[in-house]
């Protein structure tokens, strides 16, 4: 699965997860390795948000993945 910015994403937790957006290089113009930027929702009311980042497969730690609770999953309707 390549992460798609347009389609609904939750963490394998279920949280949401908003304002994902794409951004491979960083300020030096390098490719970067977690290329996925977003923030998972942790609380609705009152709002509180954390980011998070992630690699394009939607995979938050591609090397021991011990969280894998935090990947993202995409959300079908």
């Amino acid at each position: 699965m390549i992460i798609d910015p347009a389609k609904k994403y939750v963490n394998g937790k279920g949280q949401e997860v908003q304002n994902i957006q794409i951004v491979p290089r960083n300020s030096a113009g390098d490719l970067v390795t977690f290329p996925v930027k977003g923030s998972v929702v942790i609380r609705k009311k009152p709002l509180k948000l954390e980011y998070s980042i992630w690699t394009m497969e939607g995979i938050s730690d591609p090397v021991w993945h011990h969280n894998s609770w935090e990947d993202l999953v995409e959300v079908t309707e």
